[in-house]
């Protein structure tokens, strides 16, 4: 349980959905929220689907207890058309069951948009930061880079085959590039303090990027 932008999180709604113990998603506005049994990566999927369906992340935000994960996803649609929530719902469930080419339909996704804009984007390299004393109950995690379709995808995805747990992520362009600040845990619910682990860390998210 933790308080992002002055807003305790899971709020009480967001726990009842998780008190059902069954899996939730719901796209409503420009939120999508997802309830499902905690498993490594559920947080990369429901990012790798968003990016596929051409939405940009304004803020994502991510918990779990007793068995239970929530993620939510504040979204704008990159070309201003209306969100079409039961098609992000139904390929949010096929990501889920593992019925979705997620890494392949990404880089096509990125194939397609990103041709126009890399040429516009900031020459600047990406960077990566790790600080423990940011947080009193995880390691804060923050990303450099220049904006690039499935970015949020990649990372995450990253940070799972590493068996760390996001708990929370906030994100913010910046023109042509992105500021992404994770914060994580490793699989006991700790900090990631050992130097080398964080060294580690460092170099799989740069290879990403």
């Amino acid at each position: 349980r933790g308080e992002v932008s002055g807003r305790t999180f899971p709020d009480a709604g967001q726990r009842e959905l998780m008190n059902r113990g069954d899996r939730v998603v719901l796209g409503e506005d420009d939120r999508l929220t997802v309830v499902p049994p905690e498993r490594p990566g559920v947080f990369s999927r429901v990012a790798g689907v968003r990016a596929i369906e051409g939405l940009e992340v304004l803020m994502a935000q991510a918990a779990s207890e007793e068995g239970m994960a929530v993620s939510v996803f504040r979204v704008r649609p990159r070309h201003g058309q209306d969100v079409d929530w039961e098609r992000v719902g139904s390929r949010v469930e096929a990501a889920l069951d593992g019925r979705l080419a997620l890494q392949a339909r990404v880089a096509d996704h990125a194939r397609t948009y990103d041709r126009d804009v890399v040429a516009e984007a900031e020459p600047a390299p990406p960077e990566v930061r790790t600080d423990n004393e940011a947080s009193g109950s995880a390691t804060v995690i923050e990303v450099h880079a220049p904006d690039r379709t499935g970015l949020l995808y990649r990372i995450t995805r990253a940070l799972a085959d590493l068996d760390l747990d996001v708990r929370s992520a906030m994100v913010q362009t910046l023109g042509h590039r992105v500021v992404d600040s994770f914060y994580v845990r490793d699989l006991a619910g700790s900090k990631i303090t050992d130097p080398e682990h964080l060294a580690e860390i460092e170099k799989a998210l740069v290879h990403e990027l």
